[in-house]
């Protein structure tokens, strides 16, 4: 084993140099470590602070504007979806919403949301006076031609008003026509059977009595006459108990209108009285039905207007006028002539009316009667 060799001259200088130099670095690793440790205590720049907050803000807002633009997508799309219309009016007294149904309803844009509601609402005075009711019940109301449901909405104070509306006009309508079809049904059950026994009599007595009339008895023509006339009645009675199955097709109401005009010009009733037609039109109707309502309510017109006089048909998309140039009828008269058996002639058998009526609701239209605007009295068919 070799004893350890003494440093040299040259690598004892080395060494002292390098002991210094490790001293040296070594401290000033230590140095540095405490400034690390001492930089994290440290507390932020407050412009840092502050730029951070105002993006942690500005993230935030963006992220609520979104939810809240959703939210009023969802909310905008539920109103639109609602079958009636729905108009909220603030406290403000501006129109703060209507909905797309709303809308339709009343032929107005988008545009009129934001607008003061005493302005919007100027046309449709029936929607001002519901909003002034207290909240309840639907109520019922006319305006611009229409029958209207309306009902004032619970709402808190700080939102307004809300009112909901819908046109039920042609719901009514066909609740109308409905209670017309039952009521018609149970009559005619009623009658039929009455009708047949009265004709298997009748029927038996004009047989003696055209017996008689070869015989030669003198009684025997007004006895005929007489059964005749109960014959006319009793078939009515039967044309009324008849059921109806309305065979609806496109057709040309002033064709229809023509034909009945040529029969009724057949009648005596129709004698020294002018027939006019004017205009045209179609709609959905039962041919013969519409046929016979029309020659029934043209007899009508014809035993109301005095020799000389005129009848004016007029015809136009969906609807037929008839105007006789009689004295008139009261609205009272009018709603118990439509009744069954309800004559205003002594002579007649209070079908004529009726029948009509059955005859247009069967095919889906409706008939009033009311003043002629030049007098007389006007009957309206509309589809």
């Amino acid at each position: 084993m070799h004893p350890l060799r003494p440093l040299s001259p040259h690598a004892a200088s080395i060494v002292a140099m390098l002991i210094p130099i490790g001293i040296v670095a070594f401290g000033a690793l230590i140095l540095v470590v405490r400034w690390a440790r001492l930089r994290r205590h440290i507390p932020p720049d407050p412009e840092s602070l502050l730029l951070g907050a105002v993006g942690q803000s500005l993230r935030e807002r963006g992220e609520l504007a979104a939810v809240l633009g959703e939210l009023r997508t969802v909310h905008e799309r539920l109103l639109d979806a609602l079958p009636f219309g729905l108009l909220w009016v603030d406290q403000k007294q501006k129109v703060a919403a209507l909905n797309r149904a709303g809308l339709d309803l009343l032929h107005v844009t988008r545009g009129v949301v934001g607008l003061d509601a005493a302005f919007v609402l100027e046309p449709f005075p029936w929607l001002v006076e519901a909003l002034a009711l207290p909240p309840g019940p639907p109520t019922r109301a006319r305006g611009g031609g229409r029958v209207w449901r309306l009902r004032r909405i619970e709402a808190p104070d700080k939102i307004g008003a809300l009112l909901s509306f819908e046109d039920i006009t042609e719901a009514e309508a066909e609740d109308r026509r409905r209670q017309l079809r039952e009521r018609f049904a149970e009559l005619g059950e009623m009658t039929a059977g009455v009708a047949h026994q009265l004709k298997n009599g009748l029927a038996v007595l004009r047989g003696h009595g055209q017996l008689l009339q070869r015989d030669g008895v003198a009684s025997a023509e007004p006895i005929l006459a007489e059964t005749e006339d109960l014959l006319r009645v009793v078939q009515r009675f039967l044309e009324w108990a008849r059921p109806l199955e309305p065979r609806l097709e496109s057709v040309q109401l002033e064709a229809i209108a023509a034909q009945a005009i040529a029969e009724i010009q057949r009648r005596p009733s129709a004698k020294n009285r002018v027939l006019h037609l004017e205009g045209q039109g179609g709609a959905p109707a039962d041919p013969i039905l519409l046929q016979q309502a029309l020659v029934n309510l043209l007899e009508n017109a014809c035993q109301a207007t005095p020799e000389g006089g005129g009848i004016r048909v007029r015809v136009d998309v969906l609807t037929v006028e008839i105007l006789d140039s009689g004295p008139g009828i009261r609205e009272e008269a009018a709603a118990r002539m439509m009744r069954p058996f309800e004559s205003g002639r002594p002579e007649g058998t209070g079908l004529g009316l009726p029948l009509a009526l059955k005859w247009l609701a069967a095919q889906g239209a409706e008939l009033k009667l009311e003043p002629g605007p030049e007098g007389g009295t006007r009957a309206v068919i509309r589809w």
